[in-house]
């Protein structure tokens, strides 16, 4: 029993101080609870809605020309190709590509050795021509003298006969004498109907020495015109084009030798798409051609007409270039800018106003408000900033409205803003 006793008071320490942390930090949570529930409340923080800042435009309505931005391809219709008119030797080729000639320029020459001998030629057949023309002519006069001899001479062969028939009959002529006369006489009328067919057919043969010769004549021409035509110079003020000869090049007829550009014939093709082609074409049939001009440069152009085709696209415009400019190239794509005929109560807005496609924010009571938009197209001026502006109309905004120019990516309507007044900030309550 005494040996149970003292195992059990060596026990209680170890168990003693196994509970006393326990309790110590019970009675601290509990001191800790006690004190947070009886610390005072503080006042609630009532939410305030947060106003967004933008910049703001007043709408000013006015009659305005909408600008269409187009892409266009610079050509030149006029373009001519210099081709060789016959096989010869290229002589020289004093012009480069991308040379800009006057008038009368020399663009190519070749070797005129080439082309004498066909001139000469050609030369030579129509004198010919003209001898054989003249000598039928001679021959003409010889038959119509020599035809009244040959009538004498068978009326001669004809009395003739009609003698040696006689003398036969009274034997004093032989039947020899009577076919000597007689052949005489188909002889004789042989010469006169051969004679008469030259003088009726004179006129036909007449007419194909003649035809035979006019294109003798018109070899001899073709020959000097292609003798003229191996040199070749400027027609007019032009853009000389890609060169394909060089001196000394043996060329074959029709061989491409060079393109020339006359600078009055310079154009620009663009499409106009199909929602403005019965706007643009009402405007020219009133003669009211519109105005464009090229954005990269300023050059001035004219709608001079639309293309006779049409695709599900547009139509083609074909724009005239009020003055000549020399850094015009075929091929060439510019931007140009053709001015619509001017709408009434258009609005002149940043590109950051607009909302997708049709819609931008008024501001009512500082909050947005949706207002739908009809895009007109572009302004031809731009704002404060160079930035390019968009020309719109709608019938809900009125001259005075003020409207939201900054993109809001969670815009809608009823959002709170603010914006920036002159020198002080405005914020709607």
């Amino acid at each position: 029993m005494a040996q149970h006793a003292e195992t059990s008071q060596t026990k209680r320490p170890w168990l003693f101080r196994l509970i006393l942390p326990l309790v110590i930090v019970g009675v601290a949570i509990a001191a800790f609870m006690a004190l947070k529930a009886s610390r005072p409340e503080p006042p609630r923080a009532a939410p305030e809605e947060r106003a967004w800042l933008i910049d703001t435009q007043v709408v000013e309505p006015s009659r305005r020309h909408p600008v269409l931005t187009l892409y266009g391809e610079v050509t030149n219709p006029d373009r001519l190709t210099v081709r060789a008119p016959l096989s010869a030797r290229v002589e020289t080729v004093p012009v480069e590509n991308g040379a800009s000639v006057d008038k009368g320029t020399l663009l190519v020459a070749l070797d005129s050795r080439d082309f004498q001998p066909v001139l000469d030629r050609a030369r030579a057949n129509l004198a010919d021509l003209e001898a054989q023309i003249r000598q039928a002519e001679a021959s003409h006069e010889t038959d119509r003298a020599a035809l009244a001899l040959e009538r004498e001479i068978v009326a001669n062969a004809e009395t003739a006969l009609a003698r040696n028939r006689d003398l036969r009959q009274r034997n004093l002529a032989s039947q020899a004498d009577v076919d000597a006369a007689r052949d005489a006489l188909s002889q004789a009328r042989l010469s006169l109907n051969t004679r008469r067919e030259r003088l009726a057919t004179f006129d036909a043969r007449l007419a194909g020495l003649e035809a035979r010769r006019d294109a003798a004549a018109a070899d001899v021409a073709a020959a000097r015109r292609d003798l003229d035509r191996a040199q070749v110079t400027a027609p007019a003020d032009g853009l000389v084009g890609p060169v394909e000869v060089t001196a000394g090049a043996l060329v074959n007829t029709n061989a491409a030798l060079l393109d020339f550009f006359p600078w009055a014939g310079f154009e620009l093709r663009a499409l106009i798409p199909g929602s403005r082609v019965g706007t643009i074409s009402a405007a020219l049939t009133d003669g009211n051609a519109p105005e464009a001009r090229v954005r990269e440069n300023g050059l001035a152009l004219r709608l001079a007409r639309l293309a006779g085709e049409a695709s599900g696209e547009g139509m083609t415009g074909l724009f005239e270039f009020t003055a000549t400019n020399h850094s015009l190239r075929v091929g060439q794509v510019l931007t140009v800018e053709l001015e619509l005929p001017a709408v009434d109560d258009a609005v002149a807005i940043p590109r950051s106003a607009l909302y997708g496609n049709d819609h931008l924010y008024r501001i009512r009571d500082g909050r947005l408000e949706r207002v739908r938009i009809e895009r007109l197209g572009a302004a031809a001026d731009t704002d404060e900033t160079g930035q390019g502006q968009l020309l719109v109309r709608a019938p809900g905004l009125s001259a005075g409205d003020r409207i939201a120019t900054t993109q809001l990516p969670n815009a809608v309507d009823g959002l709170k803003v603010r914006w920036q007044d002159g020198a002080s900030e405005t914020a709607a309550e």
